[in-house]
């Protein structure tokens, strides 16, 4: 489920949230060096893209199609096995998961998968309540990184929605 694009989607997501904007107000010879810096070409051309087209790149909606995929699967995989992906407690499934999760969470963005999945969404609830969640995820946060995220995730909400939206009309006709 993560290596189907959680990875990518969750850099592109927060590199449209909160860097590209910062990117933006950079003088051009910074940001081209900043460019020309990544190494990996593949990367660096994802990054370009996102900056260039932000939520509407098609890596990032590639990633938001990816998230859809993996909460689809995580509320049908929930609904047999609950509450957690294997049974009864968490699992290194669940624990995959928690990362990708939060970070949407963080950035105000993790309601537009999970309204509309009650497993999802009880799932969740338990993993910030579980221990090592908080020790090994939250609890390493700053308040600064968290304002910035809470700052910036809003700002591409509505477009992030209306791609979930065709997303889930692709995939509906797909499955017709």
């Amino acid at each position: 489920m993560v290596d189907e694009g959680l990875f990518e989607g969750v850099t592109e997501l927060s590199f449209s949230a909160m860097f590209r904007e910062r990117m933006r107000t950079m003088p051009a010879e910074i940001r081209e060096r900043r460019f020309r810096n990544v190494g990996d070409p593949r990367r660096r051309d994802r990054f370009m893209s996102t900056y260039e087209h932000g939520v509407r790149s098609p890596f990032v909606v590639h990633g938001i199609a990816a998230y859809e995929r993996a909460f689809k699967l995580l509320e049908e995989t929930l609904a047999e096995t609950g509450p957690w992906v294997l049974g009864d407690s968490p699992s290194l499934a669940d624990i995959n998961l928690m990362p990708f999760a939060a970070r949407l969470d963080y950035l105000g963005l993790l309601d537009l998968w999970i309204g509309d999945r009650p497993r999802v969404r009880a799932w969740w609830a338990l993993a910030q309540e579980w221990p090592h969640f908080k020790t090994g995820l939250r609890d390493l946060i700053t308040e600064a990184e968290f304002a910035e995220m809470r700052q910036h995730g809003p700002k591409i909400a509505a477009d992030v929605a209306d791609i979930i939206a065709e997303v889930r009309e692709q995939m509906a006709a797909a499955s017709n």
